[in-house]
């Protein structure tokens, strides 16, 4: 089992047991403590050069996951992979990076889940109250950077890490991704007011300039997406 946690372009590896292989820019911790991954962590995240680190615990793996995220400030958000009925998935322009649509949960979600004002849609998970707050999240959100009126939700999607400072403060955040189908019927209009200044569908073919100014984040994400349609 593994968690991986992208701090912009570099990647942290939460493993269950020690790596095989060491690669060229790769540091190996095996977890010993909170004070040491601290340490450790904090010197990794703040570094200028691109590199992966991974931490591995073989006899006490869910304690090392817990006080990782401990360390960091938690932010709850949730989007979606949006394609159209030509099979063009939907990016948005912001902060000089292609993104995806999405945005941070907030309570009106969680009050919209708890007074089950539910997505309609089935398959496991359908009743747990906390994947139903995602799902309104992910498509008020969507909704609203893009101006997509009608959107379905099809399904669930690897979850994403990443982490970001503000000032001295660290923050992980945790997004929830739905798989979901939109119509090129609905105008598109870029939420301005976010600093949203495109929205675009883009044919599944022709990504490779989109994967040179997106977030290293979603690059496995997407990949996922495309190699199961």
């Amino acid at each position: 089992m593994k968690f991986e946690i992208y701090c912009d372009e570099n990647l942290i590896t939460l493993l269950d047991s020690r790596p095989v292989n060491k690669l060229d820019n790769e540091t190996q911790v095996r977890f010993s403590g909170k004070k040491s991954l601290n340490e450790i962590v904090a010197g990794f995240e703040k570094s200028s050069k691109k590199g992966l680190l991974s931490i591995w615990s073989d006899d006490n793996f869910n304690q090392l996951v817990k006080v990782f995220f401990n360390l960091h400030e938690t932010v709850e958000a949730a989007g979606g992979v949006v394609f159209n009925e030509h099979g063009e998935i939907l990016f948005i322009h912001r902060n000089g990076k292609w993104d995806l649509p999405k945005g941070k949960i907030n309570g009106k979600d969680r009050r919209k889940a708890e007074k089950g004002k539910f997505i309609n849609t089935s398959g496991p998970g359908y009743t747990d109250i906390n994947l139903q707050v995602a799902r309104l999240a992910a498509i008020r959100e969507v909704k609203e950077e893009t101006g997509l009126k009608n959107l379905k939700l099809v399904s669930e999607l690897p979850l994403t890490y990443h982490i970001y400072y503000n000032g001295d403060r660290r923050f992980i955040k945790t997004t929830r991704w739905f798989r979901m189908e939109g119509t090129t019927a609905d105008l598109l209009v870029p939420q301005i007011e976010e600093g949203i200044i495109i929205a675009r569908w883009i044919p599944a073919n022709s990504l490779a300039c989109i994967f040179m100014h997106t977030y290293e984040s979603l690059k496995p994400l997407i990949k996922s997406v495309l190699a199961n349609t």
